[in-house]
This record gives C-alpha cells, sequence and structure tokens, in this order.
C-alpha cells in the first residue's frame, strides 16, 4: 500500500511540471582538450550595448557572423578543426552552416540553456568587466577602449595554459613598453647560430607541451570540484522526461515568469549523443524536440507505467465480493473476499436520515 501511495504520488503530471527539484544538478563536467592553437574556436556575440562611432557591428546577423569569421579568424589563423558556438539565429543559419563547412570546420553547437560548452562565454564575462572599468559613466565610448583591453588579455598568464596567448600563438611574449624600457638593448649582439625558424618551433612545441600538461593538470583539479556538486544519471532511449524552463515575465500579456510551470514535457528520449548530452521528441508527434544536456532534464514518472493495474479479486465461487448493509441501526460494510468475512462500522460516516441500502 505504502508503495503505491508514492508511485501514485511521484506519478502527478502537475506536481511534476510545477514543484522544482530539491536534488543536486546533474552530469559531471566533460572537458574539452585542445591539442594546438585555434583547434577548437568559439564564437558568440556581446550585447546590446550602446551605440558608438566605431567598428562595432550594428546588428547580429548571419552575414555579419559569417564575414567577421571569415575576415577575423580564418583569413588570419587559417580554418579551425571545430568552432563551438551557441544556437543563436545567425550560427544556426543557412548562409553561415556553408560557410563554415566550405573551410572543412566541423560545427558544434551548445545545447539549450547550457553555456559552460563554450569558453568564449567566460572569456567575455572577463571583457566586459574591463570595460565596465574603463568607461566609468562614458558608456557610449566603450569600443574605443577594446584594442588595449585585449593587448592585455592576450599578454595576461592564464592558470589554465600556464602561459600567455601570445606566447602559446606566436612563441615569444609581447613586448610592452615598460618591457622596452627594462630590458637590455640587444644591438650589437651576435646572432645565434641556431636558425631564428628553428628556435621558434622548438620554442613553440615546449609551449604547447607546458600547455597541454598544464592543461590537464587544471581539467582533473576543477573537475574534481565541480563534480563534488553534481550527480550521475544516464536515460535510455524511449525514456519520458521533463525539460526546465526559462520563461521570461511579459507584462502585456499578464504574464508573470515566477507563477510559470518550472518544466515542460513529458519528451521521448530519442536518441543519447553523449553521457551528459540528448536528443529529445515531441511524444505525441514524433517531431524534434531539439538537444538538451541533463543538467536541464528530470526524468518524467508515467502513471500509467507507475501504477500497477489492480483486478478485483473472485470469490469462492467465482462471484465478485459483495458490499451489504445489515440494519438502519447499524450501517455496516461487509466485504467476501476468497470467503474472508471483514465488518466495517460505517454509521458515522453516513449523514443523520440516511435511509440504508445495498450496494450488490
Amino acid at each position: 500500500m505504502v508503495t503505491d501511495v508514492k508511485r501514485y504520488v511521484i506519478s502527478c503530471p502537475v506536481c511534476q511540471l510545477i514543484k522544482p527539484s530539491q536534488r543536486k544538478q546533474a552530469g559531471l563536467m566533460v572537458p574539452i582538450k585542445p591539442m594546438r592553437p585555434w583547434e577548437y574556436t568559439g564564437v558568440d556575440f556581446v550585447g546590446p550595448l550602446p551605440r558608438t562611432q566605431m567598428s562595432a557591428v550594428r546588428s547580429a546577423t548571419a552575414q555579419v557572423a559569417a564575414s567577421n569569421f571569415l575576415s577575423e579568424i580564418f583569413a588570419r589563423h587559417g580554418a579551425a578543426t571545430y568552432l563551438i558556438s551557441d544556437r543563436g539565429t545567425p550560427f544556426v543559419s543557412n548562409l553561415f552552416e556553408h560557410v563554415v563547412a566550405a573551410l572543412g570546420t566541423e560545427h558544434q553547437l551548445t545545447t539549450a540553456y547550457h553555456p559552460q560548452t563554450n569558453a568564449t562565454e567566460r572569456v567575455n564575462r572577463t571583457l566586459k568587466t574591463a570595460i565596465r572599468a574603463y568607461v566609468e559613466d562614458k558608456h557610449t565610448s566603450w569600443d574605443k577602449y577594446l584594442l588595449q583591453i585585449c593587448f592585455s588579455l592576450r599578454t595576461a598568464w592564464h592558470e589554465s595554459t600556464g602561459q600567455s596567448p601570445a606566447m602559446l600563438l606566436y612563441g615569444r611574449e609581447l613586448d610592452t613598453p615598460l618591457d622596452l624600457i627594462t630590458q637590455p638593448n640587444s644591438a650589437g649582439v651576435d646572432e645565434p647560430e641556431v636558425p631564428y625558424h628553428e628556435n621558434l618551433r622548438a620554442s613553440l612545441k615546449n609551449a604547447h607541451d607546458h600547455a597541454r600538461a598544464a592543461l590537464s593538470a587544471s581539467h582533473t583539479k576543477k573537475k574534481r570540484y565541480y563534480d563534488k556538486k553534481r550527480r550521475t544519471i544516464s536515460y535510455a532511449v524511449d525514456d519520458l522526461v521533463r525539460v526546465k524552463t526559462h520563461p521570461k515575465s511579459d507584462a502585456g500579456a499578464n504574464f508573470t515568469a515566477k507563477l510559470a510551470p518550472v518544466y515542460d514535457g513529458p519528451f521521448r528520449v530519442s536518441k543519447k549523443l553523449s553521457s551528459v548530452n540528448y536528443r529529445l521528441s515531441n511524444v505525441d508527434t514524433g517531431e524534434d524536440a531539439g538537444v538538451f544536456h541533463v543538467v536541464n532534464l528530470l526524468l518524467f514518472h508515467s502513471r500509467e507505467t507507475a501504477m500497477p493495474k489492480i483486478t478485483p479479486p473472485l470469490g469462492v465461487c467465482g462471484f465478485p465480493p459483495k458490499m451489504l448493509s445489515l440494519s438502519p441501526s447499524k450501517f455496516s460494510l461487509i466485504n467476501h473476499w476468497h470467503g474472508v468475512h471483514t465488518s466495517h462500522n460505517l454509521h458515522a460516516l453516513i449523514p443523520a436520515g440516511f435511509s440504508p441500502f445495498i450496494f450488490e
């Protein structure tokens, strides 16, 4: 009985979509491990920001995204092996996909409402913090400081790699005005016997080897702390799940996000893409519903599968159990289950003046 009650309660469809989960978030960390510069390239737009008179783009369109990808990334650093972006309209357009495919780059999209996959999101946070520190109250001149801020980011030591981006890309640190003042003048110094290109190749190899080791150690450390607050979960194909919603309030439509359902569903798992990503489909139509990270999924308990079908037992002679009224003074319920007789006094439950009757 207790088990049946628990199953009935947890399979309530309204409660499953309305009540938030109190469990640890699902999904362990799956770090991306690049082996060389520009192997994985992340792109994203920052904004909207106040309009300026300089080179910031006016709108985040597919044409702008494709043009900047060609001019700022491909023309300067070559074709990336993998390109990571969110599912914004510019990045899922036919134009952008055609440009990326023509370069031989594999486009990998992040799952809905899980931006952690794209490391560019973290860089953007650092970038916006730096811009905020520079502009103060001059919000329409924010892009005047972009070049200086980017130079600082490129020459700064990064904890994950143990080196600066400039060293990993060029095999040397970029000189700052302070470096030119403090470093000795190299005029008149004999040139090294080893050719420059061999020196550069050796320097880059050492830098990349060091970065790979540092990244591996960093990933291990971060994963250990990250996984402490996470739990392992796995869904099978055809499982029913609910998807966490992210509604926005709309005063014009009298809609308040705080009163909206926390989950939507149920949806059916149509394919397991990785240990943390699943493709879902609509239960009724079978149409593709998108790819989601397990952090946004919870198992949906169907009442049809949670509750066992109960068939009333038959009596000794094959007849169903009967409930009989014995007398007006003492209204009793008599059950016959395979010859077993039980009686329950229902006098207190029947309103005064209610006529006795017989259930057959």
